[in-house]
């Protein structure tokens, strides 16, 4: 089930030694971690924490942000990063589908992180209304990144419809309970031929390095980092195990087996007598 860089090579631009950058409706970045701007200690730390993570693209909730904070919040973090407007605390079709509409019309993107939880307790995405809330957003020239459970179908399902980025979580949101079923992400990514990230259930950067090592895109994280005891040093810790999980990815790692296989051979040995 593993896929090899061979049948991953068409999603690459260039020599993979010298240029790996992540491609996104037309645009290319250097980082494949997303940060979200929740629960962090003050707007400071955020900044910091967005700064040491190298991440390009971060995201906000509309419901958070409200229509007349939007011009601090974007001063305060900086015009130079790519912002993700996402339809956090929707239930239904209705509900993301009028915030969406307001994200387009207040920050002038047509990028979209749709979320839409179907109960309280898990906060687990109706796979059934986000499908149609996808249907309806897509016709309406939104580039959806639909957060959704970790069932492969579903996945692929989201893809064929046209969403830009599919997003299957690994554990509930904000659990940090990490990578629960490892067999599904790889059915996942072995299926799905586009843009493929993480959303949800990052706990440590053992995680985020694990999910880059089976060839998914990006990790899109933030309570793994702003809950954390230090946000900004563990900002560059998942930093780094992104690229260390994409480098490791993009090197091929040996295939395991059940028997040991010997780093010397036996050619040359001194027989006995």
């Amino acid at each position: 089930m593993e896929m090899s860089l061979r049948s991953y090579s068409h999603f690459l631009e260039g020599d993979v030694k010298t240029t790996d950058k992540l491609k996104i409706d037309g645009k290319f970045f250097n980082s494949r971690l997303i940060l979200g701007t929740a629960l962090f200690p003050n707007i400071d730390v955020l900044n910091k924490s967005i700064e040491t993570a190298e991440s390009e693209i971060i995201t906000t909730s509309v419901r958070r942000l409200g229509l007349n904070q939007k011009d601090f919040f974007v001063d305060q973090i900086k015009k130079k990063f790519t912002l993700l407007p996402n339809t956090a605390g929707c239930y239904t079709k209705k509900e993301a589908v009028l915030t969406a509409e307001l994200a387009r019309e207040s920050m002038n993107t047509n990028w979209i992180k749709l979320e839409l939880i179907g109960e309280d307790e898990m906060l687990l995405p109706d796979p059934i209304e986000l499908y149609s809330t996808c249907e309806s957003l897509i016709k309406k020239k939104f580039k959806i990144f639909c957060y959704c459970s970790d069932d492969p179908m579903l996945c692929k399902r989201l893809e064929d419809l046209g969403c830009e980025v599919v997003m299957p979580l690994i554990s509930p949101i904000g659990s940090g309970l990490g990578i629960r079923n490892e067999h599904n992400l790889e059915i996942i990514r072995s299926m799905c031929k586009g843009l493929i990230f993480v959303d949800a259930g990052i706990g440590s950067p053992s995680d985020a390095c694990r999910i880059m090592e089976l060839g998914f895109d990006g990790v899109l994280l933030n309570s793994s980092v702003a809950r954390s005891h230090d946000p900004i040093n563990m900002a560059e810790a998942m930093s780094l195990a992104v690229k260390s999980g994409r480098k490791s990815f993009l090197s091929g790692a040996i295939k395991k087996t059940k028997k040991a296989i010997a780093s010397t051979t036996f050619k040359g040995k001194i027989s006995n007598f």
